[in-house]
């Protein structure tokens, strides 16, 4: 290899690496999650959503963590949890997590365009907000950003409502919001790790030329 042959391929593996950085980092680029808290009487809430600029075909957790600041327990009969209606429920996602661990919810839960509803009266365990903190538990799901996403604009509300002991309290707009990403998700990583390879294939002929 001459002189002006190696300094010609040394500055094409030079971009190449540089061209991989680049589609690797938007490749690997950090979800926008968020989280809000608020007090309603006695009651303190969490709520938070995994990635609040997802793509299509990306898949989103909401969860909602429930606290008793008062001097009694609270019993939640059921939880309604509000989305998008291009936003698809991902099935076997739902359950509630407290103390002795998750408990799928799926045999008492109602499914529709933009809710989902779930039964505590109807399972064989009880969904309880333990007052002072000594359990607080947090109802969770999945959902996957369908293609009718993409012809959204601005921010898209998510929120939820729920009947317990201490009666109805609703937040069907309360949040955290959605804003739906118009560049690929994350699972398109197969033109960086071209990329790669063909800096690996250049790299390596660096050994063989004469």
């Amino acid at each position: 290899m001459t002189y002006a042959t190696a300094r010609i391929a040394v500055g094409a593996a030079a971009t190449i690496a540089l061209g991989a950085g680049t589609l690797l980092g938007s490749a690997t680029a950090g979800a926008a999650p968020s989280t809000i808290t608020w007090d309603d009487g006695t009651s303190h809430y969490t709520r938070t959503v995994s990635n609040t600029t997802p793509a299509v075909g990306e898949t989103i957790t909401v969860s909602t963590k429930f606290e008793q600041k008062g001097s009694t327990d609270e019993t939640i009969d059921y939880v309604a949890d509000y989305r998008p209606s291009c936003l698809t429920y991902v099935a076997k996602s739902a359950k509630m997590t407290d103390n002795s661990g998750d408990h799928a919810v799926e045999n008492n839960l109602m499914v529709d365009d933009e809710v989902i509803s779930a039964d505590f009266t109807a399972t064989s365990f009880k969904m309880v907000v333990k007052h002072g903190g000594a359990q607080s538990p947090t109802f969770s799901a999945q959902y996957k950003v369908g293609a009718d996403c993409s012809k959204q604009t601005g921010a898209l509300e998510t929120g939820f409502n729920y009947l317990s002991s201490l009666g109805y309290h609703t937040f069907d707009t309360k949040g955290p919001s959605i804003t739906i990403s118009k560049t690929p998700g994350t699972g398109n990583t197969g033109s960086a790790d071209g990329v790669l390879a063909g800096l690996s294939s250049l790299l390596g002929g660096f050994g063989s030329s004469k």
